[in-house]
């Protein structure tokens, strides 16, 4: 739960009376050593850094992830002494503020060492505080946080003596933190003023990107991505690590390269599993472009990172423990560690006592051991020694292994297989193997290598040649694997009625064109079940969107389902369950690892991607003034199965207070009856869905107004349901922060709804902030091709698909608009102040 503050102050104050701490006590340069990076579970998150770099904003963004209080210095100074700082200081003078500021930091630290995300301000800088903070890093995650200089001078209006003194303050917060995160400007517009307003709807928008970027990073390295959940299923990308999955790729990236403009962003998107940014030059300042590369990717790629170093090219890395080439090469090592990124690839042939205390330094990073062998190598793929190595690397600590030889001949493919085989063999739990041959010749074990193969990607052109570096993209690599018939052409479908208008089949065709895949989407010509039973029989079935009227009835014929479709009772997604010549299902991680693979079907898994849609645009559009707490409050209109999943969507937000609305109140009852049958045992609240009665009433005195909306009346009437003309009444719109609403509706796209929302933002200058039924499609529909087929989806592809489309009542999207919501800068019905 978040500290009740009167008002968000902005992101930093230029004018504050309170001085800065000058640097003159702050402890002497020295190399930092590898810190502790695992922690309690429950460990409270310090975030650190200079004036303007954005600890209170995203403060809020951790504390909303990590479901932690947050407790900013400002706040706990006036609990503590009774007054605010600014008055502590008119009252004492400078030097006992800066005594007592000092020494009710330490209280704020060593009072919340659990549960908690804590603000520290400019009293980091002071040398007992980093003392303290260096101490309090042995056992608590503390985040040193960065952000363009130059953009911290225009937001603050700095002079340039001001901004040296800035600059001194960066390498002190290093030195007392054990993990980094570069601020990566949103590519979002920036308000007119230039200084953001957290009233206004286009705030959330320009903290969109970040807020993403950030709340990863902080699950991550608190562990809470690792052993806490959201979808929990063998078939979700996000819930398997790509190590544990078929044929996966990571697309190679050279530092370089992103250092000469040589990489289209925006196109990283799709064509891999995994993003690997290649070290491939070192001197003192390529700290700071590492750590904004990092930054830059995790937004583009939106894919765990792996970084590596070409010891081969720069002469990093000398194996000589005493030359200042290996130790910058593990300075790149214990850097990477504190950028929190996903894998590490090290250097087996370095130092072993120095790569183990790396290794144990490693806190949730995962570590790849690798040995490239070079033509001249006496190893081979036969020799007893490539065994060895395999072995001394898990010794080591390894999470996975990655040996690589450059190939002279096309015969070393067939080697690198029996070698593969080899290692599966060995009796008990290994570390998973990544093994291929490099190089043009090398090629094919490339293409069948299962585990992480390196690609290049058509976004990339590279400024030198590197006999080492992957030849070939993640599309074509899928593309053999169709056409030597190890993957198979499946068939996938949507069923049900009024599918005519649907935008499935060209997202998913598109999508299936663009990784290399040679499956099908399309409509059945004649909808029924004895249709669904016999296209869900044949071999070469993939899966089916299933929409109404047969929800319940496919329902009903699933052997089995993931644990959300059986809390939301609803499905819109169907996967062919194989198995065994003798009637056997193989286990679920088997059938996760099967999906592009033909063979007899013996039953039906059930999904449900709908809830995925809505909580990924809630998660979009929630500004941190929003952010979900104990008083929340959610309103769902409708009670069919899209209700149903905006239920169980805010639910997993963490919202414990929903409302629903229905005109057939009945339906609206029993959708309250099934969640609070299923919430008391599972989030330990006896009532979290109540139904409103009428549109008349007043909204209840004992519940704050609701932030998230979600409308689910259906644009085609299912039964006795209205079509999608629903207008919120006037009453039940007070909340003073405003908040998201989610039109799912998208047959007409400018619904009454948003344009009576649009009404209310202006007159009221509350921050509603709308998303129409076209980005819920998108966003479930690339939930659903990714369970469907285990490749990353290209977003960008499958959303300009939707879009162009579309048929509206005004026709078509003109190119201008597409683009314009491709690049996420506005659309008619979102994002335009109206």
């Amino acid at each position: 739960m978040l500290d009740p503050q009167p008002s968000i102050p902005p992101m930093a104050d230029a004018k504050s009376d309170i001085p800065a701490y000058t640097t003159k006590e702050s402890s002497p340069m020295l190399r930092p050593e590898s810190a502790p990076r695992t922690f309690a579970p429950n460990a409270s998150l310090v975030l650190i850094g200079i004036r303007g770099c954005g600890k209170r904003s995203l403060g809020f963004v951790a504390a909303t992830a990590l479901k932690r209080r947050f407790i900013t210095e400002d706040h706990y100074f006036r609990e503590v002494t009774g007054v605010t700082r600014q008055e502590y200081l008119k009252r004492y003078g400078g030097q006992e503020f800066q005594r007592r500021d000092i020494e009710v930091l330490k209280m704020m630290l060593d009072n919340h060492r659990t549960g908690c995300v804590m603000e520290c301000g400019l009293a980091s800088l002071t040398r007992p505080v980093q003392d303290h903070l260096r101490r309090y890093a042995r056992s608590n995650p503390v985040v040193h946080l960065l952000r363009d200089i130059d953009h911290i001078q225009q937001l603050l209006g700095l002079e340039d003596q001001a901004v040296r003194l800035f600059r001194e303050g960066d390498p002190m917060h290093r030195m007392c933190s054990n993990f980094e995160f570069y601020n990566l400007e949103d590519r979002t517009r920036a308000l007119d003023d230039g200084s953001p307003d957290r009233r206004s709807a286009d705030y959330s928008f320009k903290l969109q990107e970040v807020k993403e970027d950030f709340t990863r990073f902080v699950q991550f390295i608190t562990g809470l991505d690792v052993n806490c959940s959201s979808y929990d299923s063998p078939f979700v990308l996000l819930e398997t690590p790509p190590e544990l999955r078929s044929f996966t790729h990571a697309i190679f990236v050279r530092s370089s390269d992103l250092i000469a403009d040589n990489v289209n962003l925006t196109e990283l998107e799709s064509g891999g599993d995994a993003i690997e940014l290649c070290i491939d030059r070192w001197n003192p300042d390529m700290a700071a472009t590492v750590r904004k590369q990092v930054a830059v990717l995790r937004r583009n790629a939106r894919t765990p990172v792996i970084l590596s170093v070409d010891t081969s090219s720069t002469g990093i890395g000398s194996p000589e423990p005493a030359t200042s080439s290996s130790r910058s090469y593990f300075d790149i090592l214990e850097h990477a560690l504190r950028l929190g990124v996903e894998y590490l690839v090290v250097d087996l042939t370095q130092d072993r006592s120095r790569l183990a205390g790396t290794i144990k330094g490693r806190g949730n990073t995962k570590i790849i051991g690798q040995q490239v062998f070079e033509p001249s190598s006496p190893t081979t793929w036969e020799s007893a020694g490539c065994v060895d190595i395999y072995n001394e690397a898990e010794k080591l600590g390894c999470q996975l292994v990655r040996l690589l030889r450059v190939a002279t001949k096309r015969e070393e493919n067939a080697a690198v297989v029996e070698f593969s085989s080899k290692i599966r063999s060995l009796p008990g739990d290994h570390p998973p193997l990544i093994a291929y041959n490099i190089g043009a010749l090398g090629r094919t074990s490339q293409v069948f290598n299962s585990i992480l193969t390196a690609v290049t990607h058509p976004a990339i052109t590279q400024s030198t040649e590197n006999k080492h570096d992957p030849q070939i993209t993640s599309r074509d690599a899928v593309h053999a694997l169709f056409q030597s018939y190890v993957l198979d052409p499946l068939k996938f479908y949507i069923y049900g009625e009024n599918v005519t208008y649907s935008l499935s089949p060209a997202m998913h065709n598109a999508a299936h064109q663009h990784c290399g895949m040679g499956h099908t989407y399309s409509i059945p010509d004649s909808p029924s079940l004895a249709v669904l039973d016999r296209l869900g029989r044949d071999p070469h079935f993939g899966g089916s969107s299933v929409v109404q009227p047969w929800r319940v009835q496919v329902y009903e014929k699933l052997a089995s389902k993931s644990r959300h479709a059986e809390a939301i009772g609803a499905i819109n997604t169907i996967m062919p369950l194989r198995g065994h010549a003798d009637g056997t299902m193989f286990p679920l991680q088997e059938q996760a690892s099967r999906r592009n693979q033909a063979g007899r079907v013996l039953g039906w898994y059930g999904e449900n991607t709908d809830w995925v849609g809505i909580m990924t645009c809630i998660r979009r559009h929630l500004s941190p003034r929003n952010a979900i707490s104990a008083k929340t409050t959610g309103l769902v209109i409708g009670a069919g199965g899209m209700a149903r999943a905006a239920i169980y969507a805010m639910l997993r937000l963490g919202c414990r207070k929903i409302f629903i609305y229905n005109r057939t109140q009945s339906r609206a009852e029993e959708v309250a009856r099934h969640f609070n049958s299923w919430a008391s045992s599972q989030v330990d609240s006896a009532e979290v869905v109540c139904v409103l009665q009428s549109l008349r009433e007043d909204w209840p005195a004992d519940a704050a107004q609701p932030s998230l909306v979600a409308s689910c009346v259906p644009a085609d009437p299912d039964r006795d349901e209205p079509p999608a003309n629903f207008e919120m009444p006037v009453q039940w719109l007070g909340s003073p922060t405003g908040g998201v609403v989610l039109e799912l509706a998208y047959k007409p796209l400018d619904t009454p709804l948003l344009r009576q929302m649009r009404r209310v933002r202006s007159e009221t200058g509350r921050p509603w902030v709308l998303s129409d039924g076209l980005e819920n499609v998108t966003e479930q529909g690339i939930a659903q091709f990714e369970l469907m087929t285990g490749r990353k989806a290209p977003r960008r592809l499958m959303t300009y698909e939707v879009l162009h489309n579309y048929v509206g009542d005004s026709g078509r999207f003109d190119e201008r608009t597409i683009q314009a919501r491709l690049d996420g800068v506005g659309s008619p019905v979102t994002r335009e102040k109206e």
